[in-house]
């Protein structure tokens, strides 16, 4: 076999590597999508997750609030985590099938 073949198995395999180390991180990070809600004059951030067919609320607390500011830190460290893991399942998807002799 070329050694191209042994290339793709090595990218093959560091991409599942990077895929399994990015669901780990997703899990790590807060769940959910943030909600800021308004009543009176103050702000208070929520976080909507879906259980099921509903809904559910979960209070962080006051927009201001110093809890409210690391949950949106995790909420977008998340997100980088999973647009990045969909583009090593889209590598991962063109790896195999140039694995299986199909061209790209």
């Amino acid at each position: 076999m070329s050694s191209i073949f042994y290339i793709i198995k090595e990218e093959q395999k560091r991409l599942l590597e990077a895929q399994q180390a990015y669901e780990v991180a997703i899990e790590r990070e807060v769940q959910g999508s943030p909600q800021i809600k308004h009543f009176g004059r103050k702000n208070y951030l929520y976080l909507a997750q879906r259980r099921g067919e509903k809904v559910a609320y979960r209070y962080v607390g006051n927009i201001d609030n110093e809890n409210a500011r690391k949950t949106l830190e995790s909420v977008g460290r998340r997100k980088e985590y999973q647009a990045l893991l969909k583009g090593i399942k889209m590598d991962l998807k063109e790896v195999k099938r140039v694995l299986r002799g199909q061209t790209v």
